[in-house]
Protein backbone atom coordinates (compact mmCIF):
# COMPACT_ATOMS: atom_id res chain seq x y z
CA UNK A 1 0.00 0.00 0.00
CA UNK A 2 1.38 3.33 -0.85
CA UNK A 3 1.55 5.97 1.93
CA UNK A 4 -1.07 8.71 0.53
CA UNK A 5 -3.53 5.40 0.53
CA UNK A 6 -2.00 4.04 3.47
CA UNK A 7 -2.78 7.69 5.63
CA UNK A 8 -6.30 7.93 4.76
CA UNK A 9 -6.87 4.61 5.65
CA UNK A 10 -5.22 4.36 8.99
CA UNK A 11 -7.35 8.33 9.41
CA UNK A 12 -10.72 6.46 8.29
CA UNK A 13 -10.20 3.63 10.99
CA UNK A 14 -9.88 6.62 13.81
CA UNK A 15 -6.64 7.87 14.12
CA UNK A 16 -3.01 6.03 15.16
CA UNK A 17 -0.98 6.22 18.30
CA UNK A 18 1.67 8.75 18.45
CA UNK A 19 4.87 5.78 17.77
CA UNK A 20 2.22 4.69 14.12
CA UNK A 21 1.48 8.26 13.29
CA UNK A 22 5.15 9.17 13.71
CA UNK A 23 6.32 6.42 11.26
CA UNK A 24 3.38 7.61 8.91
CA UNK A 25 4.76 11.39 9.12
CA UNK A 26 8.39 10.19 8.18
CA UNK A 27 7.19 8.54 5.24
CA UNK A 28 6.03 11.66 3.63
CA UNK A 29 7.43 13.74 1.46
CA UNK A 30 8.90 17.03 2.61
CA UNK A 31 6.58 20.12 1.94
CA UNK A 32 8.41 23.49 0.85
CA UNK A 33 7.61 26.97 1.55
CA UNK A 34 6.06 28.09 -1.72
CA UNK A 35 3.63 25.08 -1.43
CA UNK A 36 2.19 26.46 2.31
CA UNK A 37 1.00 29.54 0.86
CA UNK A 38 -2.48 30.01 1.41
CA UNK A 39 -5.37 29.04 3.23
CA UNK A 40 -5.70 25.91 4.65
CA UNK A 41 -8.61 24.10 6.18
CA UNK A 42 -7.79 21.67 9.45
CA UNK A 43 -8.72 18.91 11.05
CA UNK A 44 -7.65 16.53 13.78
CA UNK A 45 -5.62 13.31 13.57
CA UNK A 46 -6.32 11.78 16.45
CA UNK A 47 -3.64 10.07 18.43
CA UNK A 48 -4.91 9.86 22.23
CA UNK A 49 -2.89 13.55 22.72
CA UNK A 50 -4.48 15.78 25.36
CA UNK A 51 -5.66 18.25 22.72
CA UNK A 52 -7.45 15.54 20.35
CA UNK A 53 -10.77 17.10 20.30
CA UNK A 54 -9.66 20.69 21.38
CA UNK A 55 -9.62 22.51 18.87
CA UNK A 56 -12.62 20.83 16.75
CA UNK A 57 -14.72 21.53 19.88
CA UNK A 58 -13.60 25.53 19.16
CA UNK A 59 -14.87 25.12 15.70
CA UNK A 60 -10.76 25.25 14.47
CA UNK A 61 -10.72 25.86 10.83
CA UNK A 62 -7.18 26.08 9.96
CA UNK A 63 -4.61 28.21 8.97
CA UNK A 64 -3.46 30.75 6.69
CA UNK A 65 0.25 31.53 5.01
CA UNK A 66 0.41 34.43 3.28
CA UNK A 67 4.25 34.98 2.99
CA UNK A 68 7.84 33.69 4.94
CA UNK A 69 6.71 36.65 7.77
CA UNK A 70 2.85 36.67 8.12
CA UNK A 71 1.23 33.49 9.07
CA UNK A 72 -2.31 33.22 10.71
CA UNK A 73 -1.57 29.81 12.80
CA UNK A 74 -4.95 29.71 14.08
CA UNK A 75 -8.21 30.35 12.09
CA UNK A 76 -11.51 29.75 14.14
CA UNK A 77 -15.23 29.44 12.59
CA UNK A 78 -17.11 32.21 14.15
CA UNK A 79 -21.04 31.42 15.32
CA UNK A 80 -21.78 33.44 12.87
CA UNK A 81 -19.80 31.90 9.75
CA UNK A 82 -16.87 34.38 9.75
CA UNK A 83 -13.33 32.81 9.13
CA UNK A 84 -11.34 34.85 11.92
CA UNK A 85 -7.59 34.21 12.98
CA UNK A 86 -7.47 33.94 16.72
CA UNK A 87 -4.26 35.24 19.20
CA UNK A 88 -2.76 31.34 20.05
CA UNK A 89 -1.36 32.58 23.43
CA UNK A 90 -4.36 33.49 25.11
CA UNK A 91 -6.17 29.89 23.44
CA UNK A 92 -2.65 27.95 25.04
CA UNK A 93 -3.10 29.92 27.91
CA UNK A 94 -6.40 27.98 28.69
CA UNK A 95 -8.34 31.63 28.23
CA UNK A 96 -10.92 32.74 26.01
CA UNK A 97 -10.45 33.17 22.04
CA UNK A 98 -9.22 36.91 21.13
CA UNK A 99 -9.02 38.21 17.40
CA UNK A 100 -5.47 38.48 16.45
CA UNK A 101 -3.92 41.28 14.52
CA UNK A 102 -0.97 40.64 11.81
CA UNK A 103 0.06 36.86 11.84
CA UNK A 104 0.93 35.75 15.08
CA UNK A 105 3.62 33.04 13.23
CA UNK A 106 6.10 33.08 10.29
CA UNK A 107 7.44 30.21 8.17
CA UNK A 108 11.03 28.32 7.67
CA UNK A 109 13.01 25.45 6.91
CA UNK A 110 14.05 23.61 9.42
CA UNK A 111 15.48 19.66 9.95
CA UNK A 112 13.39 17.41 11.95
CA UNK A 113 13.53 14.24 12.07
CA UNK A 114 15.89 14.04 10.17
CA UNK A 115 13.88 15.80 6.84
CA UNK A 116 14.19 19.23 6.11
CA UNK A 117 10.67 20.32 5.56
CA UNK A 118 8.43 23.78 6.14
CA UNK A 119 7.93 24.33 9.40
CA UNK A 120 5.50 26.95 10.92
CA UNK A 121 6.58 29.16 13.90
CA UNK A 122 4.94 30.98 16.28
CA UNK A 123 5.64 34.14 17.62
CA UNK A 124 4.83 34.28 21.29
CA UNK A 125 5.01 30.37 22.09
CA UNK A 126 7.51 27.64 22.19
CA UNK A 127 5.74 25.66 19.23
CA UNK A 128 6.99 24.18 16.33
CA UNK A 129 4.25 22.89 13.50
CA UNK A 130 6.11 20.85 10.48
CA UNK A 131 4.59 19.81 7.63
CA UNK A 132 4.52 16.77 5.25
CA UNK A 133 3.07 16.44 2.25
CA UNK A 134 0.37 13.47 1.86
CA UNK A 135 -0.23 14.73 -1.38
CA UNK A 136 -0.68 18.24 -3.70
CA UNK A 137 -3.64 19.09 -1.58
CA UNK A 138 -2.92 17.61 1.46
CA UNK A 139 -0.59 17.92 4.72
CA UNK A 140 0.11 16.10 8.35
CA UNK A 141 1.35 18.87 10.43
CA UNK A 142 3.16 17.58 13.48
CA UNK A 143 2.83 19.97 16.34
CA UNK A 144 5.99 20.14 18.57
CA UNK A 145 5.70 21.89 21.73
CA UNK A 146 8.68 22.59 24.34
CA UNK A 147 7.44 20.48 27.18
CA UNK A 148 5.41 18.31 25.54
CA UNK A 149 6.49 14.49 25.46
CA UNK A 150 4.34 13.84 22.60
CA UNK A 151 3.94 15.89 19.32
CA UNK A 152 0.10 17.02 18.44
CA UNK A 153 -0.79 15.83 14.91
CA UNK A 154 -3.21 17.70 12.36
CA UNK A 155 -4.40 17.73 8.36
CA UNK A 156 -4.44 20.63 6.53
CA UNK A 157 -6.47 20.58 3.08
CA UNK A 158 -5.60 23.41 0.64
CA UNK A 159 -8.63 25.97 0.33
CA UNK A 160 -8.84 26.25 -3.66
Amino acid sequence: MDTNSEFWAVYAAGGADTEDACRLYDGLEAASLSELIGTWKGREFPTGHPLDGVLSGLNWYGKAFHDAENVDPLLFELPDGEIAAMDPVPLMDKRKLLKATGGKARMRMMEHRGVLSAVMVYDNLPIHDHFRKVNEHVLLGMMDWKGDANPFFFILEKVE
